[in-house]
């Protein structure tokens, strides 16, 4: 099940990140980040919460894997999902990004290698899980 509850955050993030940047198209360059990473936390935890039995103390460690495992599930789904949501191709690259991630990291690599780095990370530490 933690697999499935994070496909469906990731999925749900980006419906959300895609309307909200429908809904300021023409106004704003880039939507604000805190929002993103408010409506990922929310995700994350309500994502944890339900793939953990209730009465079952979990460890500091497991959530860090946890963590590592919901970014990178996001990480393969949201930007292509996002992508073709706005009838972008599906590897495109904003050049007014202001994700840190993809400025540090994601415009330097290509779309493959770096979906490919996300998706190891996934499988690893879902294996962890």
């Amino acid at each position: 099940m933690i697999l499935i509850y994070t496909i469906l955050s990731a999925i749900l993030s980006t419906c959300i990140e895609w309307l909200r940047i429908r809904l300021s198209y023409g106004k704003v360059s880039n939507v604000n980040k805190l929002w993103t990473y408010t409506i990922g936390v929310i995700l994350f935890a309500a994502s944890l919460s339900l793939s953990v039995d209730y009465y079952d103390d979990i460890s500091p460690l497991y959530v860090l894997c946890y963590a590592m495992h919901f970014a990178s599930v996001r990480g393969v789904i949201y930007d292509p999902l996002l992508n073709l949501l706005r009838g972008l191709p599906i590897d495109y690259k904003s050049v007014t990004t202001n994700s840190i991630i993809d400025i540090m990291i994601g415009n330097k690599l290509s779309f493959i290698l770096y979906r490919s780095i996300y998706l190891s990370i996934a499988i690893i530490t879902y294996l962890l899980l």
